[in-house]
């Protein structure tokens, strides 16, 4: 599985993600999009560019795709890959605040990702026993 974390969540907590993933063999890659393109990037540009070749990805971001939403989302369906769209509480807290939290959601997403191919999932800001990815 390869993970694309997008520019509105901090590119160390792709990296941290990435190293804290190396024991899971199921995990090829964790990058964030300025690892593989310039920081201003469109999602109409990277959305497709990670799909060459038939590539698919588990994207995770903040961002609900909403802009040019149909545009966006038709993209992503068309390259086959996985979104995890983070609550918009996410980004009402702090960096440190950020990288706690999706470390502790990061085996469930992991978990998620193994089971599924394809479409939108709201990751939700509160983390329970019983919390689960909403399809979006």
């Amino acid at each position: 599985m390869k993970f694309f974390i997008d520019n509105n969540l901090p590119r160390d907590l792709a990296h941290g993600l990435a190293g804290l993933s190396k024991s899971f063999l199921e995990v090829e890659r964790v990058v964030h999009l300025t690892d593989l393109f310039d920081g201003n990037a469109k999602d109409l540009v990277w959305i497709p560019a990670l799909g060459e070749g038939g590539a698919k990805w588990y994207i995770v971001s903040i961002d609900k795709f909403r802009k040019n939403k149909s545009a966006e989302r038709e993209a992503i369906r068309r390259c086959g890959h996985t979104v995890y769209v983070l609550d918009p509480q996410w980004s009402q807290h702090r960096y440190w605040m950020q990288c706690a939290r999706l470390v502790l959601w990061w085996p469930q997403i992991l978990q998620h990702a193994g089971l599924t191919s394809g479409g939108v999932h709201r990751v939700p800001w509160r983390h329970t026993s019983q919390s689960k990815f909403v399809a979006l």
